[in-house]
């Protein structure tokens, strides 16, 4: 009860600041980067109980996002255009999927339709194994126990101190050796060769996720590399090119990460610090600890994109303060 008043407070306290601000792009213009994760066919499809609770972005979502995306005066680019620079003044959007899973297929018509590229983050090992995510895995599990919503990210949370393979081990130890295996089409990952044609979309660019989806500063430095490495070798094998850019796994990243990332021949890093780029990306350090959003879906495109741009957003400063963890030194 007490979250879900503080959850409506912070929206409404959002709606406050974000309508005090301007409405038109900042003329000194920057990069916005804007993270999803899943996406379903439709609010129908949003009651299977497949996935973890997320977002909630349904293809229509999606594309009411880049409708008003392009609307209000974005240009969308792709990390290739971040690394070869980008000229101060314009305002530019990134659109990025990070995981992995098979429906984002769902948003190519979209990307079609209207003629922008989005960068897709891919676990590889994920992808190889034809194996679930261990999110999911676990929520389904404990949804079938009746753990509410809020216990279930809890659990979750807790879990994101460990390794993929120590949360994998304790999983299959509780529910045997076939938790994760996937539900449906809806929370399975790309098999290969599904990758592989996907990539060959002209508005797909394909980026690391590490190996294992490893939250990297859980990890030794030579892990850390291993895991960068591991998925740059085979998604350069599926897809024929090798990604430039490297999404870090829930968001968590240190210099350590940021150093392995670079060895491996990365030149743009994406983190989930809600915040937007200023230009020009005069280090190669903000280059690869870029800011990116969450977009929601259920609620209004246009105002969403409007808190993009806004000086101060309450439940983004206090997202921020709460999850410092994610830059570790």
């Amino acid at each position: 009860m007490l979250r879900s008043v503080v959850r409506k407070g912070l929206r409404l306290a959002d709606d406050f600041f974000v309508a005090l601000g301007p409405r038109a792009l900042p003329e000194s213009g920057g990069l916005v980067s804007v993270l999803f994760h899943a996406l379903y066919r439709n609010k129908a499809e949003l009651r299977d109980a497949a996935l973890a609770p997320g977002q909630g972005v349904t293809q229509e979502d999606f594309r009411s996002f880049v409708d008003a995306v392009l609307d209000s005066g974005y240009r969308v680019i792709s990390p290739e255009q971040v690394d070869s620079g980008l000229e101060p003044g314009r305002n530019y959007m990134l659109i990025t999927f990070d995981d992995g899973y098979y429906n984002n297929t769902r948003a190519l018509d979209v990307l079609e339709q209207f003629q922008v590229p989005a960068t897709f983050f891919v676990s590889s090992r994920h992808v190889l194994q034809n194996k679930a995510f261990w999110w999911d895995a676990f929520s389904r599990q404990l949804a079938r126990a009746g753990v509410k919503e809020r216990m279930l990210n809890t659990q979750i949370r807790k879990f994101k101190a460990l390794s993929s393979g120590g949360i994998e081990y304790y999983l299959q130890q509780r529910f045997g050796k076939s938790v994760l295996q996937p539900h449906s089409d809806l929370d399975r990952p790309f098999t290969a060769g599904e990758l592989t044609d996907f990539t060959r979309n002209k508005w797909v660019r394909l980026g690391n996720h590490t190996h294992d989806h490893a939250i990297l500063p859980n990890y030794s430095r030579c892990e850390m590399l291993r895991q960068i490495k591991e998925c740059q070798k085979e998604l350069t094998q599926i897809a024929g090119y090798a990604p430039i850019a490297i999404a870090y796994p829930n968001g968590n990243y240190c210099q350590a990460a940021v150093d392995a990332a670079l060895a491996a021949g990365l030149r743009v890093g994406f983190t989930v610090r809600p915040s937007r780029n200023a230009l020009p990306l005069d280090s190669e350090y903000d280059r690869m600890t870029l800011g990116r959003f969450l977009f929601w879906g259920g609620r209004d495109a246009r105002e969403q994109c409007r808190k993009f741009n806004s000086n101060f957003v309450p439940s983004n400063a206090l997202r921020t303060l709460m999850n410092k963890s994610y830059s570790t030194s």
